[in-house]
């Protein structure tokens, strides 16, 4: 398929989920892709490894994959009830709080930890070993995001 090709549909895709979600469109399409590369690349590793692939487990995963996308609406969801709650208190921050896109995003590294594992298992040479470490390290930077605020105190 021409790169062109995905890059229209990516666009496409992205640009119609923004319309509908605003901010959250191009979020949610990126946790969507990234869920459904970490299903298929599962069922590449199973096949390769020989591993059964079993209703108790695609049903596990599938919740699992349920409570990554519940995570998220309430990621969002917090966007907007927290400013809302914030001003019946008369109360105002300086900052926007993303919540829903720092869920996002963590989402995504995850899934993508998950991709590369699954691939890495199913065929070792594939991809460079760093690859994993920068995932990691963004996964990180996110979990200790509160580091810097509790250092400035």
């Amino acid at each position: 398929m021409n790169v062109n090709i995905v890059k229209w549909i990516m666009a496409a895709v992205s640009g119609i989920a923004a319309s509908f979600w605003g901010v959250y469109g191009p979020v949610f399409v990126c946790v969507l892709c990234a869920i459904v590369l970490d299903v298929v690349t599962g069922l590449i590793k199973a096949k390769v490894t020989r591993v059964p692939i079993t209703s108790e487990r695609g049903t596990k995963g599938f919740w699992s994959k349920m409570a990554l996308m519940a995570g998220l609406a309430f990621g969002i969801f917090l966007d907007a009830f927290i400013p809302i709650m914030l001003s019946v208190i008369s109360i105002e921050l300086p900052f926007n709080l993303p919540i829903g896109t720092v869920v996002g995003c963590y989402i995504v590294l995850n899934e993508c930890i998950s991709i590369f594992e699954n691939i890495n298992e199913s065929a070792p040479t594939a991809l460079p070993k760093w690859i994993k470490k920068l995932l990691e390290g963004g996964k990180n930077a996110i979990n200790d995001g509160d580091k810097e605020a509790k250092d400035a105190d």
